[in-house]
């Protein structure tokens, strides 16, 4: 039987929400979804059609919309980033899946991507053509959110058809022997999988399309990427063994990776220049790196730092790394080191506007329970007892539930993400 794959992306699923919400088609409206409708720095997180031809798409600052001819802005509409309703949103899209697919058959890709594995349905909805119109159709209809469909007999030929071919006809179709015909004229940068850096390697070895792609000696990838170079090969000839039905050990029990680092980032709102100010953001990230470190039951040996002036700074950043004095992943212990860190990298004259944290050289905690003559060991078990009742207080009620009080000081970062989503605000369910 030949499986039947279909890759459903909602178009510019944040713009498309906001329109539906004012009752405007999404293909005809000029309208941009912002981090924050105050900043005039502030981030276009989605664009419909009508902006993208324009050149404002996701990435954009909201100062590129200022730039525009006066008849191109002046009917543009601006919505804040409300998270929790596009969530909600995308929940129904899904609910409305498990109309033509059973749960196990579906996969969700993104919150605005989904894999759908409709092998054997064809007595019940019809040809691959006539149940993606049937789906396109149903979700407009209950939510107001267009969506286009890539078809395939695998993920990789599904996701690559929608990129290409879908997004632009609404529905689109690629078989094994369309490959060439469909897939292999595309340029490089258009593989699903191939990022910036890894389009400009291959553009070195003067692989400009997939096609290129696909006739470049499999030996030499593999010798000059590793398995990686391999799998895009395969995958340049619509090859994909992946399933869209993930088997449950996968998904509840299963062994997983010990991570590298672990770390996170924040692009802050304004530029940042006191030190005083700037000690807030690392103290409030290094606590959220705690978190994340102990919530995974590992420990730490080395801190690193990066840091990213402002956009119009010749120097850009820096960054450091240290190995820490003895395996942790409490914050009050790396923190004193973090902050010297950033002393010792940062010119005054700079102003601060990214930094991120990661603690690396990850080990089990329990491998790490080091007894000292010199250090009161009963205080840092009870410290780490403390702080385990903190994580779990925050996972049950909500994070941030219990923070530092200097979270609640005007320049800490806290004061304002702990009720995010996904770095934006969650905002309600209607306009």
């Amino acid at each position: 039987m030949r499986r039947r794959i279909f890759c459903i992306d909602s178009v510019s699923f944040y713009a498309s929400c906001e329109c539906a919400a004012r009752n405007k088609n999404p293909y005809q409206t000029k309208l941009v979804v912002l981090s924050n409708l105050q900043d005039s720095g502030a981030l276009v997180l989605a664009a419909t059609p009508k902006m993208k031809q324009l050149g404002i798409k996701t990435g954009s600052r909201r100062f590129h919309i200022d730039r525009l001819p006066w008849h191109e802005r002046r009917d543009v509409l601006y919505a804040e980033a409300r998270m929790s309703h596009y969530l909600n949103v995308s929940i129904q899209i899904i609910h409305i899946l498990h109309q033509f697919a059973p749960p196990e058959a579906i996969r969700v890709y993104s919150i605005d991507e989904t894999l759908v594995d409709m092998s054997g349905t064809e007595r019940l909805f019809g040809n691959d053509e006539h149940v993606a119109h049937l789906m396109r159709a149903t979700i407009f209809r209950y939510t107001g959110i267009p969506v286009t469909i890539g078809i395939g007999p695998n993920n990789v030929l599904a996701k690559l058809v929608l990129d290409l071919h879908a997004k632009k006809e609404g529905v689109a179709t690629c078989l094994l022997q369309d490959v060439e015909r469909l897939i292999h004229p595309a340029p490089i940068e258009k593989m699903w999988g191939v990022g910036t850096k890894m389009a400009v390697h291959l553009q070195r070895l003067g692989i400009w399309t997939i096609g290129d792609l696909a006739r470049y000696p499999l030996e030499s990838l593999h010798e000059k990427f590793g398995v990686i170079g391999a799998e895009l090969w395969h995958h340049a000839w619509g090859i994909d063994e992946s399933p869209t039905i993930l088997p449950a050990s996968s998904l509840f029990g299963a062994k997983r990776m010990r991570p590298k680092s672990i770390g996170h980032g924040i692009t802050l709102m304004k530029d940042y220049t006191a030190y005083s100010a700037i000690r807030l953001v690392l103290q409030a990230i290094a606590v959220e790196v705690g978190m994340r470190t102990r919530q995974a039951g590992l420990v730490g040996g080395t801190i690193h730092l990066g840091v990213r002036y402002t956009r119009t700074s010749d120097r850009g950043g820096f960054s450091k790394q240290k190995k820490l004095p003895r395996f942790t992943a409490d914050e009050q212990e790396f923190l004193p080191i973090l902050l010297q860190l950033f002393l010792d990298g940062w010119e005054e004259t700079e102003a601060v506007r990214y930094v991120s944290v990661a603690l690396g050289k990850l080990e089990p905690r329990s491998d790490h329970v080091q007894l000292s003559f010199f250090e009161d060991e009963w205080a840092k078990a009870k410290r780490l007892d403390f702080l385990d009742l903190i994580d779990g207080l925050n996972v049950r009620f909500g994070r941030g539930t219990i923070r530092p009080a200097s979270s609640l000081l005007k320049d800490s970062p806290l004061r304002t993400r702990q009720r995010l989503i996904g770095g934006h605000k969650q905002g309600g369910d209607s306009s």
